[in-house]
C-alpha cells in the first residue's frame, strides 16, 4: 500500500471516525471502500456509454441497407 495524506473538513472526519468506530472498523478502511466505491461506479458507467454513439446511428441509420449493399458494389 501507498501511504498518502489528505486533507478533509473537521465535520466528515468526525463523521467518518464515528461511523469507524460504529461499524468495528478503522478510518483507513472506509476511506478505502469509499475509494474504491467511487473508481467501481465511474468505471461503470463509462462501460455503459461505450457504443452509445455506434449503436445510435445503427438505430437511425438507413433501414434497407443490407438490400442495397449489392446495388452499391455491383
Amino acid at each position: 500500500m501507498i501511504r498518502t495524506q489528505v486533507y478533509l473538513p473537521e465535520d466528515i472526519h468526525r463523521d467518518l471516525m464515528l461511523l469507524a468506530k460504529k461499524e468495528g472498523t478503522n478510518f483507513s478502511t472506509l476511506i478505502r471502500e469509499g475509494a474504491r466505491t467511487i473508481i467501481k461506479k465511474k468505471t461503470t458507467s463509462r462501460k455503459k456509454d461505450f457504443g452509445k454513439g455506434f449503436f445510435g446511428a445503427l438505430k437511425y441509420g438507413p433501414k434497407d441497407l443490407s438490400v442495397r449493399i449489392n446495388d452499391i458494389y455491383k
